[in-house]
């Protein structure tokens, strides 16, 4: 179910437009079905705002599991990126012209069989995917887009491991859970 581009400029526009109504302390955007008409606006999707300026992550925030329909995982994730992302501090009226802004759209993830680390190395390092690392209550994710900053399979692990609060070994040890997903990411034209 990919976005033309229109219907991408359109879930763009509507993340920037949440993140400027709460910095002028305005109403949260509801977006309606007048607005939005197509059904695919509405299905429940897996969604990721993330928001960077001068090229610096300032905020990525994201529901990995279909849980509300894309266009309100789009306003939530977007004010959530701005104002609730615990490594910064909210989003200030002065830094909003130079935020820029990616959707990621996520399919819905799929438990990865692997009978080592090896194999569980080689088949990540064959599709770049987005990757979930579970144990107990630990869990971590990175979009396929931190292969761009992590391109080494063992870096993209370990940082993966780190990111959850588990040690390395976690990695070949019993009990471990990795889940795979696919994005269709696309963003504003930044500088």
């Amino acid at each position: 179910m990919e976005m033309n581009e229109e219907e991408r400029r359109e879930l763009l526009r509507l993340a920037r437009e949440s993140i400027r109504m709460r910095l002028l302390d305005a109403h949260e955007l509801k977006p309606t079905r007048a607005e939005f008409p197509e059904d695919k606006f509405w299905q429940d999707r897996g969604v990721f705002v993330t928001l960077t300026e001068h090229g610096e992550l300032r905020g990525c925030i994201g529901t990995i599991m279909p849980v509300s329909p894309l266009v309100q995982a789009v306003v939530s994730n977007a004010l959530a990126a701005a104002f609730a992302d615990p490594r910064f501090e909210p989003v200030e009226e002065a830094e909003f012209d130079d935020l820029c802004i990616e959707i990621s759209l996520l399919s819905v993830p799929v438990e990865l069989a692997f009978t080592s680390l090896g194999d569980l190395e080689s088949k990540l390092a064959a599709t770049h995917p987005g990757v979930i690392l579970v144990r107990g209550r630990n869990q971590a994710t990175f979009l396929p887009q931190v292969w761009k900053q992590l391109p080494d399979v063992q870096q993209f692990l370990e940082a993966l491991c780190q990111k959850a609060g588990l040690p390395a070994a976690s990695l070949s040890q019993p009990g471990l859970s990795v889940f795979t997903y696919t994005v269709e990411a696309f963003s504003e034209e930044c500088e």
